[in-house]
């Protein structure tokens, strides 16, 4: 039976855009082959050196347990999800040329997967869908995709002033600048 389960080796790139969804089948392939086998018979430290990389390997060589090894990984491979960018991309997923209704129905659910969607009161939900309109409405894109510690409209809002400001103050400085200046080719 536990040949039938054994996993692929893990060998993936940890910067790699697929990178998070092959860890966490891999993660699901092992830990079921690993439940397939008679208690006590293998030492899962053991077992893991030979179904990952000698890439991945040289990630976890020091760890002490297997629970450290496996939270290592999942430090390496599990991303933090940008919730109010993921739901930009949600809400602005359109269905493409010679997309099928049932592959985009499947994609959209794909990517609500990463919108932490929770039960919360009117209050909370009508300001998280201002901001939610508020980040698919700017026009850029560099605010949209910027990460912020709190994600509430206040915080959004103020990311945005500076960073419009800024935009603005570089635009400046180089409509100012003259060949004279010393740092006229560094203004731009």
């Amino acid at each position: 039976m536990e040949r039938l389960l054994k996993p692929e080796r893990l060998d993936v790139d940890p910067s790699s855009p697929t990178a998070p969804e092959e860890w966490k089948h891999w993660r699901a392939t092992f830990e079921h082959f690993l439940a397939a086998l008679r208690p006590g018979s293998v030492n899962p430290k053991a077992l893991r050196v030979n179904h990952v990389s000698p890439r991945i390997f040289s990630s976890i060589a020091e760890a002490k347990s297997y629970e450290d090894a496996m939270k290592t990984l999942r430090d390496l491979f599990e991303r933090p999800v940008n919730e109010v960018y993921a739901r930009h991309r949600l809400a602005t997923r359109r269905q493409h040329p010679g997309e099928s209704i049932d592959e985009f129905l499947r994609a959209l659910r794909i990517l609500s997967m990463d919108c932490n969607f929770k039960a919360v009161s009117a209050a909370t939900y009508q300001e998280e869908q201002v901001r939610d309109a508020f980040v698919c409405g700017l026009q850029s894109q560099t605010i949209r995709q910027r990460r912020s510690k709190t994600c509430d409209l206040a915080s959004l809002l103020d990311l945005a002033r500076i960073l419009v400001s800024t935009k603005e103050l570089r635009s400046l400085r180089y409509l100012f600048a003259t060949p004279g200046d010393s740092c006229y080719y560094a203004s731009g």
